[in-house]
């Protein structure tokens, strides 16, 4: 008997947008169940507006090297 037990690190679901030098779009994962794919990609916007929000608030870090 196997113990087959997810993690919080698993993962369980993909998408993947791929961008051509044409302007072509790919979507690769399993985009069958619209409702859910349409859900992961509304998520990935709110994080990528959460990061770059943060980034400006903060501003970029640059480190002081000094030799």
């Amino acid at each position: 008997m196997s113990d087959f037990s997810l993690r919080d690190e698993d993962t369980v679901a993909e998408l993947r947008l791929r961008v051509r030098r044409s302007g072509a779009m790919s979507v690769e994962g399993c985009i069958t169940d619209e409702t859910y794919a349409l859900s992961m990609l509304d998520a990935a916007r709110d994080s990528i507006k959460s990061h770059n929000k943060r980034i400006q608030e903060k501003g970029i870090i640059i480190p002081n090297v000094v030799n």
